[in-house]
């Protein structure tokens, strides 16, 4: 039995390190295990930290001992350990903040302080109750047990914490700490009759006679069967002591089940129609499908035009998984992704199919997790977090729309990319990984190019139709001939046709709101956020003017706040506009919004889609949360209002997100038996990206891109580090920005790239002033450990309690 621990330590300090050496008491050794929580003692305090390993031996003469074990089985497996590890190392950040980031927000660990009486009391109480009545009062209800702190103060007034620290001094009570967990599973109370059917009447006219309510209880317990106590409360308009009276008699039983709270799937998205596979299909299943059978690591790309029936050889490939006894994970990038494709699978795998993302409660998430941790559920559909879900035996993981920067997490820690972590996890559970999508990322494609993933093409669409016919429109020439509308003439008529024949239509605009800016146009200064260097949205509903970066809302201004004007001008145009001018023009029709604020609700994003595939509205008007995995066989024009919007982001990527979401949304029409057509509205009609969107051509834009990234040396031709310093006081941010630029530059200028230090392109979010520098360079290792080194050098000599310094490896955005 191991005598050492290894701990990963919840350090909030600036140390060095954060990982230590305990001596596990001897009562514990038969029950602590890799995995476990455990409260140990670090410095004057007690801190929670989890076992990593246990090591033979150490180097650390005198050993404190470990003070409690938190749980009594490993919360997390030792194969997310080792995953961990990894993601600690690979993203720079503290182990402790990657186990702590793992677990389900219901099992993270709540902090209580608490107080409690010490035996050494004495006659000191009688002198403390005259000399300070506060005091005395504190000391009577400590008598009564421990009490959690915060309760004492919000009892007694905050002065008692002041109290509490002199009795503390003078040895008459001690503060410790509790760690519990945050939410725990829901069971509910059930009555069962325990009378047979022939016996029923027989009871009744013996026991019951006098009793018509319980008589009615029983009759219907012995005939439906065992329910719920709340639901029978509410059936017979009754109070639990009609049942306690029927229990005394010994003619019920109570017994409790715990409750499964699994999310609720509309009927909308079932789908239990059975497909044939055409020959791309079935040469992608095969491959996958010998490389599971295998049982080793293997890495492929599918890359299908929209519509080729990705989802089908998921399906068909995580039923092949099942088959050999093997769970499997699927990863899409939007909640809104989940309702057809749980839909899709639930009605093939039934109750071994369950999903995970951000707008579940605490108690369906909690559910989950326990069927994946018991092995009652077998596959999860999820998004980014789910890849470090405790699926049992994992055997394959796929992730659909790889290219999607939402795998991408931006915050908090640990800043990992979902791709790379399936990648790894892939590699410690020998499973096999499939990345698929329509428009691959660059660095994807290009591993197929170098053989390090297999690539799989898939270039024709199930039906055989074929691809959306797309039109270009130039919003400068419509500009010229008086059109000053949100909508060209081309689609204008597109959208007249469309609607004539009963079809429905998806318009993208990848902003919400009203008004993207608001400016004075006497001063030219814009409305621009108290708390960020970003201007304020116009909002018409409600009628604020807010930011989407930090939250912040205010009125309307009548007059400008610079300088009093009253010339105040609306530029720009979000969903909310385009949503007002659809029902101008058509007046008719219904129109669906799906952005940010009509998704706030749970359920809604289900809620909108349904009501769109059932014909409720003839428009869907959204975000990029439109863009992907829709397959509703009536829509069959979609128009891009701002084909311009990402191409003229300051981001590298820009190009290439561009082209990704003009295919992505083009790819909605036209799914079923009607033809579809595609119009896009640009400034820059002859840019690559908008005619590679065009033509639909994945190749041609893939080998313009990787040309300018190879001239301007950007991935997968090299490899970024962001290294973001923000605090409130913007002379802090500086100081600290230039300390770091100046290691880096005396110790690696030679060796790599260092961009900055310099202002982020937002300045300022949240009152946090931003300055950045960026390391570019061929080597990972090395940018990670200059990256580290310099954090290490300066970090320890700052004094600012609120100052911030953010690393990100291989960002997906720099702004």
């Amino acid at each position: 039995m191991p005598d050492i621990a290894q701990v990963a330590v919840n350090i909030t300090k600036k140390i060095d390190r954060e990982i230590f050496h305990y001596r596990i008491p001897p009562h514990m050794r038969s029950s602590i295990k890799i995995g476990c929580r455990v409260q140990v003692p670090l410095g004057f305090q007690i801190c929670e930290g989890f076992v990593i390993d246990f090591p033979q031996e150490t180097k650390v003469k005198e050993l404190k001992e470990i003070q409690e074990i938190i749980d009594t089985n490993p919360i997390i497996s030792q194969e997310m350990v080792t995953l961990a590890i990894w993601v600690s190392e690979k993203y720079l950040c503290p182990l402790y903040r990657v186990l702590d980031y793992i677990l389900p927000p219901y099992a993270r660990i709540k902090k209580e302080k608490w107080v409690e009486l010490t035996n050494t009391l004495g006659d000191m109480v009688d002198t403390l109750s005259i000399l300070d009545p506060l005091a005395d009062k504190i000391l009577k209800e400590l008598g009564k047990g421990p009490q959690r702190l915060e309760t004492i103060v919000n009892k007694f007034s905050l002065k008692s914490q002041t109290v509490l620290e002199d009795l503390e001094k003078r040895g008459l009570v001690n503060f410790y700490y509790n760690f519990k967990n945050q939410g725990s599973a829901k069971y509910l109370t059930y009555i069962e009759s325990q009378i047979s059917k022939e016996h029923l009447e027989e009871i009744i006219n013996q026991k019951l006679k006098r009793a018509p309510k319980q008589a009615e209880i029983i009759k219907y317990l012995t005939k439906q069967g065992p329910c719920n106590l709340t639901q029978l409360c509410r059936i017979f308009s009754i109070n639990s002591s009609s049942l306690i009276s029927l229990e005394k008699k010994g003619l019920v039983k109570k017994y409790k089940l715990r409750e499964e709270r699994l999310p609720e799937i509309y009927k909308e998205f079932e789908n239990k129609k059975k497909l044939k596979f055409n020959d791309d299909q079935l040469k992608a299943i095969t491959e996958i499908s010998n490389q599971l059978h295998v049982g080793k690591f293997g890495t492929f790309l599918l890359h299908g035009v929209t519509g080729s029936g990705k989802t089908e050889v998921y399906l068909e490939c995580i039923k092949n998984t099942l088959k050999l006894g093997r769970g499997a994970i699927l990863l899409v990038p939007e909640i809104s992704l989940t309702p057809q494709v749980i839909g899709r699978f639930k009605s093939i795998l039934g109750e071994q199919v369950v999903v995970l993302h951000s707008n579940l409660s605490q108690g369906e998430r909690l559910d989950v997790w326990e069927k994946l941790r018991s092995g009652k559920a077998k596959v999860l559909v999820g998004v980014r977090s789910a890849i470090f879900a405790p699926v049992q035996n994992l055997g394959l993981i796929v992730i659909d729309e790889e290219h999607e920067t939402t795998f991408k997490q931006t915050e908090p820690d640990p800043r990992y990319h979902a791709r790379d972590v399936a990648l790894e996890r892939s590699k410690i559970t020998g499973a096999v990984l499939v990345l698929g999508s329509a428009t691959p990322s660059l660095e994807s494609y290009y591993r197929t190019q170098r053989g390090i993933y297999r690539l799989l093409e898939m270039p024709q669409r199930v039906t055989r139709r074929t691809l959306p016919q797309v039109e270009i429109v130039d919003l400068r020439e419509e500009f010229k001939i008086g059109n000053k509308s949100i909508f060209s003439r081309k689609l204008q008529e597109n959208i007249d046709r469309a609607l004539a024949r009963g079809e429905q239509v998806i318009l993208f605009l990848n902003r919400r709101g009203y008004s993207t800016f608001v400016l004075c146009r006497e001063c030219g200064k814009p409305l621009q956020c108290q708390n960020c260097s970003i201007s304020l949205t116009f909002h018409s509903f409600p009628l604020e003017m807010k930011c989407h970066y930090c939250n912040y809302s205010s009125t309307v201004p009548k007059r400008c706040p610079s300088c009093g004007s009253t010339f105040i001008r609306y530029f720009g145009s979000g969903t909310q506009q385009v949503e007002m001018e659809l029902k101008k023009i058509w007046p008719e029709i219904k129109v669906t919004r799906m952005d940010v604020d009509t998704t706030r609700n749970k359920n809604s994003h289900q809620k909108l889609l349904a009501e769109f595939r059932r014909g409720e509205t003839n428009i869907l008007l959204g975000t990029q949360m439109i863009t992907k995995g829709l397959d509703f066989p009536n829509i069959t024009l979609v128009g891009v209002i701002a084909a311009d919007m990402s191409l003229n982001l300051p981001d590298y990527t820009s190009s290439e997100r561009t082209f990704q979401l003009l295919t992505q949304v083009a790819g909605r029409a036209g799914r079923g038996e009607k033809e579809g057509k595609v119009i896009i509205q640009t400034y820059n009609p002859t840019h690559y990206s908008i005619t590679s969107g065009k033509s639909q051509d994945y190749h041609e834009f893939y080998q313009q891109e990787l040309a300018v990234r190879k001239l301007m040396d950007y991935p997968p031709f090299s490899s970024f580090i962001r290294i973001l310093i923000s605090d409130f006081k913007e002379k802090t941010v500086i100081s600290c920005s230039e300390k770091i630029g100046q290691v880096m530059q005396t110790n690696f200028k030679n060796r790599l790239e260092i961009l900055g230090p310099a202002q982020a392109p937002i300045s300022k979010i949240k009152n946090r002033f931003r300055w950045q520098i960026i390391l570019k360079g061929n080597d990972l290792e090395l940018l990670r450990n200059a990256a580290r080194y310099g954090l290490k050098q300066v970090i320890k000599e700052e004094t600012s309690k609120t100052l911030r310094v953010i690393i990100d490896v291989e960002p997906q955005s720099i702004l």
